[in-house]
């Protein structure tokens, strides 16, 4: 498949994102929503939500193969290993292979993440 017939991120103007994607639950608590996707390459914008009290389901750091980029647009989000509580308007940046978490959320949080492949050119 060439460059210019691969699917790539979507363009949109505004919209109400729920006509296009629903809540998945991840985990107890934990919720995402897909915003956009490129289903070749991997990269992504979602939408992640944590309940009051939800934490990951694992006492393991994560480690993913792609950069990922999180901006909390409210609530608190804590990295257990570390006991470091992060809140609205903190931004984080991580490469591929960086250790982080795991996680817990006393009040509630709302994420707004990208997930974008390393050999990505998009």
């Amino acid at each position: 498949m060439s460059a210019a017939t691969a699917p790539k991120m979507e363009q949109f103007e505004f919209h109400d994102p729920t006509t296009r994607s629903t809540w998945r639950l991840c985990s107890p608590g934990i919720e995402e929503m897909t915003l956009n996707e490129d289903t070749v390459t991997g990269r992504k914008s979602i939408l992640q939500r944590w309940q009051p009290g939800a934490t990951n389901p694992t006492s393991n750091p994560a480690v993913h193969t792609y950069i990922e980029e999180v901006y909390i647009v409210e609530g608190d989000l804590t990295d257990k290993r570390l006991a470091q509580t992060f809140y609205k308007g903190m931004y984080a940046y991580r490469n591929a292979g960086m250790e982080h978490g795991p996680w817990a959320s006393e009040r509630g949080c709302l994420m707004f993440v990208t997930c974008t492949p390393v050999d990505s050119e998009r």
